[in-house]
């Protein structure tokens, strides 16, 4: 099976699996590759305090999520949680790290920029699990890759729907997370441009939507920002 031909981002990969230990502590089982890694420790909004606010159903975070739904016709959760900056997994749940909402409460574009990418990986089809195991190592790392890259592709594109810019996830990238591991990630000034890219393809196409279709629905679907959906 080649690589190149799966186009999957959904949860993040693990390279082993989770063995069964056995009283007296032997393992039972082969380690499997596995999609999806250990969930964060999900948190009560009585536990985040002040945080709490932006998942209400008026926060900033539960507006965001909306908007982003509606733009990919998702039904996507969003839950507070310790351990991540965030992550998705197969049901769809959004984990938000607590302390990246800390550090970043009032910067929205950075923000929304990271769950963008999370979006991202929600969008794309994930091989069955008989596949991952037909993979080697290295094709594993190779996939890892290709689901980031493609997570940071969406994110783009989302950002200029919703009306932001990429500078807060760009420098939030280039400048907090430093070097990332290469076998998950791309080097974060690829990252960057992968992201810009993203971006300025969406406006082409909401460039070309107005001089094809000036009057049309088609063009007034870029000019206006989601700042809520129902």
């Amino acid at each position: 099976m080649k690589v190149e031909g799966l186009t999957s981002a959904g949860t993040h990969l693990i390279l082993r699996g989770i063995p069964t230990i056995r009283s007296g502590g032997t393992v039972e089982g082969s380690e499997q590759k596995t999609l999806g890694e250990v969930p964060p420790v999900v948190l009560s909004l009585e536990e985040i305090g002040q945080l709490a606010a932006l998942f209400s159903p008026s926060g900033f975070l539960s507006r965001l999520k909306r908007r982003l739904n509606h733009l990919k016709n998702k039904k996507c959760r969003l839950v507070p949680a310790r351990g991540t900056t965030a992550c998705i997994d197969d049901n769809d749940i959004v984990y938000v790290g607590v302390d990246f909402l800390s550090r970043h409460v009032d910067e929205e574009e950075t923000i929304a920029g990271v769950l963008a990418h999370e979006w991202g990986h929600s969008c794309a089809l994930k091989p069955p699990r008989e596949e991952i195991q037909q993979l080697n190592w290295d094709q594993i790392f190779e996939l890892r890759r290709a689901h980031e890259t493609l997570a940071d592709e969406i994110s783009g594109r989302l950002l200029f729907q919703m009306g932001y810019g990429t500078k807060g996830i760009v420098n939030f990238l280039t400048r907090e997370k430093g070097e990332t591991h290469n076998y998950k990630y791309h080097a974060p000034e690829i990252r960057a441009q992968v992201i810009r890219y993203g971006y300025e393809a969406e406006k082409r196409k909401a460039d070309l939507a107005r001089q094809l279709f000036p009057k049309s629905q088609l063009s007034r679907e870029y000019d206006s920002i989601l700042l809520d959906i129902a």
